[in-house]
């Protein structure tokens, strides 16, 4: 069965990390914050009907070079996917971060949702060892490979899906600060829904009245969105949101 544990503040969210690690004997995480508990690990292209995925990777192949100066060449499909899924693209890729604050900050920043938050705990080596054993490849790994290809030719292999823990470049600032990974999924099943679950995934319940307390936490710790979106636009809005606390005495002398 999946293990389920909770935290309400950073200190225990540590101290479930390590936790965690002990039960996967020591192995590297991964995380991936959500910002309701329900949500499944699903990736967005396989939360589309199937025939739209290959749809989505051709027409933005034919319509990117017109608007990005460095595509990557027709056919680099190992450089396509990732590039398409940071810009927001429905692709078979899931994120992961290496940091937990980070997965933190994405399971408890947006203040309008008030329901439980979770994150997901994976053990990386231990997921690839149920199909191709306790190694994380990059995304040109020939095992790897065929996958990202059926992302691109719209054919689907019933016999074969799994999902595997992937590298990648990180070729972006953003994807950079926020140390990012992935898993690539042939399977439409969410993961959490493998019969082997248990072997790589915990999840960790923020309580909706935690929310707040992780939040201010992490704002101590020097978590913010401008140093997870290195961009002015982040900065902008962060900057703008500073408040000059002695204004309403100023103004009323």
């Amino acid at each position: 069965m999946l293990k389920t544990m909770e935290a309400h503040s950073l200190s225990e969210l540590i101290e479930v990390a390590h936790q965690a690690r002990e039960e996967f004997n020591g192995q590297q995480l991964w995380f991936r914050g959500h910002a309701q508990e329900d949500w499944g690990l699903v990736p967005g292209a396989h939360r589309r009907s199937p025939i739209l995925e290959s749809q989505f990777t051709q027409h933005f192949r034919l319509h990117a070079p017109s608007i990005h100066s460095n595509c990557p060449e027709h056919k680099d499909y190992i450089s396509w996917l990732p590039l398409m899924q940071h810009y927001g693209l429905p692709t078979r890729l899931l994120d992961w971060t290496e940091s937990l604050v980070v997965a933190a900050f994405f399971a408890v920043s947006n203040s309008r949702v008030e329901k439980n938050a979770a994150i997901w705990f994976l053990a990386p080596g231990a997921l690839n060892g149920e199909s191709i054993g306790y190694i994380i490849p990059f995304l040109s790994d020939s095992r790897v490979i065929p996958v990202v290809e059926g992302a691109f030719s719209g054919r689907i292999d019933y016999e074969k899906q799994h999902a595997m823990s992937v590298l990648a470049p990180r070729t972006d600032r953003r994807m950079a600060a926020q140390l990012g990974n992935y898993t690539i999924h042939e399977t439409r099943e969410a993961l959490d829904n493998h019969p082997q679950a248990s072997n790589f995934l915990t999840k960790v319940i923020i309580p909706a009245n935690a929310r707040t307390k992780l939040m201010s936490d992490l704002s101590v710790v020097g978590v913010r969105r401008s140093l997870l979106f290195p961009d002015l636009s982040n900065l902008a809005n962060e900057v703008s949101e500073l408040e000059d606390f002695n204004w309403g005495v100023d103004n009323l002398t």
